[in-house]
């Protein structure tokens, strides 16, 4: 493991939920040790107790050497705008890489990736840069993940999906073989995807409906 700091760049939930599998992924010796968070609120964590709190926002930090950045936001398009200021300052970001995640040998990741425990890469499978896995989900089988992309928790991307740069895609999302995902589309929350998403649009389930 290098020395250093680990950086998370963001203070949401998916923020605090970082602090504790990056812990993880320490005390496993793949990741220095968490020093802080970044955010542009400065009351973000009030309530919390954690014994790590805010650096300071993003637009203020300058990276030192051995810091290791590791991108909590989850909108794509935010994700990729704090990444690119970052980078062109000198940071690194870093991946987590959950002790109890499982990679398939002949897979490919990209720099910054974030794949959260019991999250499954399947064969083949191709993974861009500063991409996000939560909890639970399986990237099936020769999918492609364009950079920027934010996949929930308990999503199933089954065999052959190709979705492109910064798509969101919802919790418990499934999007069944070989369809294909825009660049910057959005899969809403529980829904069945069975056919193309355009570039940039939209697609949800109906919701749940009160019956008594």
């Amino acid at each position: 493991m290098e020395k250093g700091r680990t950086i998370i760049v963001g203070a949401g939930g998916f923020g605090r939920e970082l602090v504790n599998w990056a812990r993880d992924c320490h005390r496993a010796g793949t990741l220095p040790p968490v020093a802080g968070l970044l955010d542009d609120n400065p009351r973000i964590m009030d309530g919390f107790s954690y014994d790590v709190g805010l650096i300071g926002a993003p637009v203020d930090f300058v990276p030192m050497p051995g810091d290791q950045l590791l991108m909590a936001i989850g909108m794509p398009a935010i994700k990729q705008r704090v990444a690119e200021m970052l980078t062109a300052r000198g940071g690194r970001f870093a991946s987590l890489i959950h002790p109890t995640t499982v990679i398939a040998g002949s897979a490919r990741i990209g720099e910054g990736l974030i794949l959260c425990p019991l999250s499954l890469v399947s064969a083949d499978a191709q993974i861009g840069r500063l991409c996000s896995i939560n909890a639970l989900s399986s990237i099936g089988h020769d999918v492609r993940l364009g950079d920027y992309s934010t996949v929930s928790a308990h999503v199933d991307l089954t065999g052959s999906v190709a979705a492109g740069r910064s798509v969101m895609i919802g919790t418990g999302a499934k999007v069944l073989p070989r369809v294909k995902i825009g660049d910057g589309a959005t899969i809403g929350a529980g829904s069945v995807v069975y056919r193309t998403v355009p570039t940039g649009r939209s697609v949800y389930a109906q919701p749940a409906k009160l019956l008594a």
